[in-house]
């Protein structure tokens, strides 16, 4: 099993919320598996009011990928700016050593430092919802995030489609890195996506 690690948290609307935006025409099956929930922001967003926070350079706790280092980091900024958290879901994305490593080497030291595993995670109430196929620069989700044309749409859809988990993401690592690397063949502009490990926790409470 590929060692995976944390590369950043997030905080995220309800999936259920009118704030998800409805992208289900560029996922891969139409009809089916329609949830927001990906690393994409764009497709399962931050609140309005988090994302100006992201945009401030002042704050040191983000790193490249507009993702906080630390979750209490990030909690204690927004209350200090009277950002309402409450119902907010946290996320943390994972990816494997070897691309955390990779990405150290592009960005630079110190923003990846300590990075907490990602079975720690799940051994103090995170849980896994699912695999996505994901260009780090930008979180961009060649699973929910581009759109999708014919012939390879169907292509794609008939050896991958019934991989898809009840929220859209694939359960299976392996499965998500070939998914990913003919999603890069496709749309070369975009590649090379990650396979990338989305974590939820229990939303804010009041």
């Amino acid at each position: 099993m590929t060692k995976r690690v944390s590369c950043g948290f997030s905080l995220r609307v309800s999936a259920d919320s009118d704030e998800a935006f409805d992208h289900s025409g560029q996922f891969m099956l139409a009809h089916e598996n329609l949830s927001p929930i990906s690393a994409d922001t764009r497709v399962w967003p931050v609140p309005e009011d988090l994302d100006d926070l992201i945009q401030d350079a002042k704050q040191d706790f983000w790193n490249p990928l507009g993702l906080s280092k630390d979750l209490e980091m990030l909690l204690l900024a927004c209350r200090e700016r009277n950002i309402p958290v409450a119902h907010l879901f946290p996320v943390c994305l994972t990816v494997s050593q070897k691309a955390l490593d990779t990405l150290v080497e592009r960005v630079g030291p110190g923003y990846f430092d300590n990075a907490p595993s990602e079975d720690g995670l799940l051994a103090t109430g995170w849980r896994f919802v699912g695999f996505d196929a994901v260009e780090l620069n930008g979180l961009t989700s060649g699973l929910k995030g581009i759109g999708y044309k014919e012939p390879s749409w169907s292509q794609l859809r008939a050896q991958f489609g019934g991989a898809l988990n009840e929220v859209g993401l694939f359960n299976d690592e392996e499965t998500t890195a070939r998914f990913a690397e003919a999603r890069g063949a496709e749309i070369p502009s975009h590649a090379p996506f990650e396979v990338v490990g989305v974590l939820v926790h229990d939303p804010i409470p009041e």
